[in-house]
């Protein structure tokens, strides 16, 4: 699979930008495997920027000492998930150790993309969105974790671990995610994220970053002042000749 990406990190009319965005590419002999992350730290709690940062860091070191070896071995896609969800558990332990030797809260949103062997797999807590967007379509992946008055009811970090929500799926050519947190699309209605990010009139990674760009200027411009952060991943065709695993 040949795959593009680009991403859009920026602070709003705010002073400290607390999202924190995260992609990974390796190619292995089981093909091209994807990690991409995005976290909004919670802008009511103190340092939320260490939060989402911790927990890019910590995806990023599991993707490459863990996630990696397993898929190149073969492991099936629920030793994959429980991978993931014990490095989550691990974290939010971690998270909680430092807010309690500070005696603070603090906390973030996550969702997660892993692309491998023409599978998916979603890893979601919180507000930020996966989109799939392919033929014309756009579709959520991802459910919105908000209660009455849009209040936040899951999240990662000083608090009991929330309850995560997890998708697979299967992926095609000409297809493109769009992970974002509530800030970038918040003020977009899916109509213009599919038409800016549409797959077929997208050709290379600088298209992405324009688009992503005017995306985020038509939100501020709306008069969002939360921090906007996105990251768009497109697969152009699929691979030849690979036989494998399903996730």
């Amino acid at each position: 699979m040949e795959v593009m990406s680009g991403f859009y990190w920026d602070s709003g009319k705010k002073e400290i930008n607390q999202d924190s965005v995260l992609v990974e590419q390796v190619n292995t002999g089981k093909g091209r495997i994807l990690l991409a992350a995005v976290s909004d730290g919670i802008g009511g709690l103190p340092a939320g920027e260490v939060a989402s940062g911790f927990l890019m860091e910590r995806l990023q070191q599991h993707f490459y000492e863990e996630i990696l070896p397993l898929i190149r071995k073969g492991k099936s896609s629920k030793k994959i998930r429980h991978s993931f969800f014990r490095c989550l558990y691990e974290t939010v332990g971690m998270l909680q150790k430092y807010a309690d030797s500070r005696e603070i809260s603090l906390g973030a949103t996550l969702s997660v993309l892993l692309l491998m062997k023409r599978r998916y797999l979603i890893l979601h807590v919180g507000d930020s969105r996966i989109y799939e967007i392919r033929k014309k379509r756009i579709r959520q992946l991802t459910e919105d974790h908000r209660g009455e008055g849009n209040i936040l009811t899951r999240c990662m970090g000083s608090f009991p671990m929330s309850e995560v929500y997890v998708r697979f799926g299967r992926y095609h050519k000409k297809t493109g995610f769009l992970l974002c947190s509530d800030g970038f699309w918040g003020r977009a209605a899916e109509e213009l994220l599919r038409e800016m990010l549409d797959p077929s009139e997208i050709l290379t990674e600088e298209q992405i970053q324009k688009r992503l760009s005017e995306i985020g200027s038509y939100g501020k411009r709306q008069g969002e002042r939360d921090n906007l952060s996105a990251i768009y991943v497109l697969l152009k065709r699929e691979e030849e000749g690979f036989e494998g695993n399903s996730l």
